[in-house]
């Protein structure tokens, strides 16, 4: 019965988000302080199975803890476990996880009231809090890859809250596109799982790391990158921020964004052995960390100049997963989870904290940085200037030898099914 509570942490947000359908569906708009409450509470009890949790773990000696309360589909062979996975990764970041979207909870109480999406955000907020404690106490890929899909997909509507207004749809859909092109290399990895090590476990998995080959990691890799904004494919964050201040601070300030970094440290026994793995990762996360950088320092609004700042750190975290630090990244994770998310939701008074920074020490650190660029010379500032503010080209690039094409085969594809669809009915 004690498992069966502690397997309940990412089942009371979801119970709380069909509540709320249901409600709406029978054409019962339930008041701001009903959906405050039952958010509330459905992310406290949410806490309480993590915690139930985290005090097996600790019994066990901070030792792996797995807790299976059956299968969610079995056929012959064929068979999907529901197991999770209590440990030293999952732990640490799953008791971040609940008691930031508890915060949000409260935060968006005020933020958004008499905001006409009102229940829409809590419904989607709750949705994410299932995905996201799915996704880190998952004891298989196939759990982590359910819970994946439903942090991708909540964050793509927060992202377009605001849809009466073009950009933020706009903004929705290249994140929605970054996703779904990204997470075909988590759905190849689980395939060639099931296909070498016959298991997607990742107790059974990470027990023999030289049987799942090379390609594993490699889709393991991409969907990573998508998720947690690495570049060349970290253009969707940015654009991200047009959505409501309080997603923005949980979603790609404190979790979502951080999901890719908890995936490469949990697989890190995947790619430990191979150097050239290692050497990937490292160059993705230096080459993220120096085009952010860059980017950052010539954002004209300071939620984009977040958004880069979160990107630098995110690249340093899987330089340390690269460099065999797991651990050292999780810690990472936890701590620039925290700071950007209080970060986000004070963007409306940066402006103000600012001034009193100016007051209290006379320069700010915009003066300190404009002063140590003046050690570089003037064409090479120039140049680095241009690079930055065009991001690189990197945008052009992917526009033209990826989105450009892809749209056009889509277009294509729908002449010749439309073409045969009217010569069916002609018949």
């Amino acid at each position: 019965m004690f498992d069966v509570v502690i397997a309940l942490a990412p089942a009371w947000p979801a119970l709380g988000a069909i509540l709320l359908a249901l409600l709406l569906g029978l054409g019962r708009a339930p008041s701001e302080r009903f959906v405050v409450r039952l958010a509330t509470v459905s992310l406290f009890l949410s806490l309480g199975s993590v915690l139930a949790g985290a005090l097996k773990w600790a019994g066990a000696l901070f030792g792996p803890v797995e807790i299976s309360v059956g299968h969610w589909y079995k056929a012959g062979e064929s068979s999907y476990e529901l197991v999770f996975l209590f440990d030293r990764l999952s732990v640490p970041v799953s008791l971040t996880a609940a008691v930031l979207l508890l915060a949000t909870s409260r935060f968006s109480a005020n933020y958004l009231h008499r905001e006409p999406g009102f229940v829409r955000f809590f419904s989607l907020v709750l949705v994410f809090a299932s995905g996201i404690q799915l996704l880190l106490l998952g004891g298989s890929v196939e759990l982590l890859f359910a819970g994946w899909e439903l942090v991708g997909m909540s964050s793509v509507l927060l992202v377009g809250f605001f849809h009466y207004r073009r950009a933020p749809v706009r903004a929705a859909i290249r994140v929605l596109v970054t996703y779904r092109i990204c997470d075909v290399g988590i759905v190849l990895g689980a395939l060639m799982l099931h296909q070498h090590v016959h298991s997607t476990i990742w107790s059974k998995v990470l027990a023999r790391p030289g049987e799942a080959g090379v390609l594993v990691v490699l889709g393991l890799v991409l969907a990573a990158m998508g998720k947690s904004a690495q570049f060349p494919v970290g253009g969707w964050l940015p654009r991200a921020m047009e959505g409501p201040t309080a997603s923005s601070a949980v979603f790609y300030g404190g979790l979502s964004v951080h999901a890719g970094v908890y995936l490469m440290a949990r697989a890190e026994p995947l790619y430990e052995s191979s150097p050239v793995l290692r050497l990937m990762l490292i160059s993705i996360g230096l080459g993220t960390a120096l085009v952010a950088t860059l980017s950052a320092q010539v954002s004209p609004d300071a939620k984009s100049a977040l958004a880069y700042a979160t990107i630098t750190q995110v690249g340093i975290m899987f330089v340390e997963c690269g460099l065999g630090f797991p651990t050292l990244a999780i810690v990472h994770l936890i701590a620039h989870a925290t700071l950007r998310y209080y970060q986000f939701l004070r963007t409306p008074s940066i402006l103000q904290d600012a001034l009193k920074r100016r007051v209290a020490l006379g320069a700010t650190q915009a003066d300190e940085s404009a002063a140590r660029w003046e050690l570089l010379g003037l064409p090479l500032r120039r140049f680095l200037y241009r690079l930055a503010i065009e991001r690189f080209e990197v945008e052009a690039a992917l526009e033209r030898w990826i989105a450009r094409p892809a749209l056009l085969v889509s277009r294509r594809l729908d002449a010749l099914e439309r073409s045969l669809l009217d010569k069916e009915k002609e018949k």
